[in-house]
């Protein structure tokens, strides 16, 4: 590719609250390992991207003969990205072996089929834990739930302050996009092209496979 994958950005990853919905946008992030090798583990053959495209191209091929599902991908702020549209990840539950050798993978699916929206992460070979999204994190993810208390984001939402209009999407990427340091150039994901690869030929068998 003559063109770099690493995207400088300051956009955070909060407005994927005003898209992630409709675009039924499946992402992945990887901290330790290269965004061709990222795209490796959700599915893609080795060697094998696709030219540059838009978001709506890779919304257009989803599901046609010979690609169930795509992902674009590239790297911003010392994490890998793949952003897979439509079809559900390879990324969701469950998946320990994306982050085999020392990486760290947080998948977040809007799950727009059969919601709640879920983040998945994993760390060096484990499934750390997974929580829905607008929930305080239990589990091996209560490492979060301060942050996210602090948030807005309380287990009784009777006893809360927050205002009416408040977004339970936005405050949950608001403490991943800190607490992680994730970052999404918002145009280049939005209207511009980016590196592709097929990640499944064949609809699996099972969701998220």
């Amino acid at each position: 590719m003559t063109e770099p994958n690493d995207i400088e950005s300051t956009d955070g990853i909060t407005w994927l609250a005003d898209v992630w919905h409709a675009q039924d946008l499946n992402v992945t992030f990887a901290r330790g390992i290269s965004p061709e090798e990222l795209v490796i583990r959700l599915g893609a053959a080795p060697g094998m991207s696709l030219d540059r495209i838009t978001a709506t191209e890779a919304i257009g091929m989803t599901g046609t003969d010979g690609c169930a599902r795509v992902a674009r991908f590239g790297e911003c702020g010392g994490w890998s990205f793949a952003l897979e549209p439509i079809c559900p990840s390879a990324g969701w539950w469950g998946k320990p072996g994306l982050s085999a050798g020392g990486v760290e993978v947080l998948h977040l699916t809007p799950k727009g089929y059969d919601p709640p929206s879920e983040a998945w992460y994993y760390r060096d070979g484990t499934t750390v834990g997974h929580f829905s999204i607008g929930e305080i994190p239990d589990g091996d993810m209560t490492f979060l739930a301060p942050a996210f208390e602090a948030a807005g984001l309380i287990d009784d939402p009777v006893l809360s302050e927050r205002p009416e209009d408040f977004d339970s999407v936005r405050a949950t990427l608001a403490v991943l996009e800190e607490h992680f340091g994730l970052s999404l150039p918002r145009d280049a994901v939005l209207e511009g092209r980016l590196p592709a690869a097929v990640t499944a030929l064949t609809h699996p068998e099972n969701l998220g496979d």
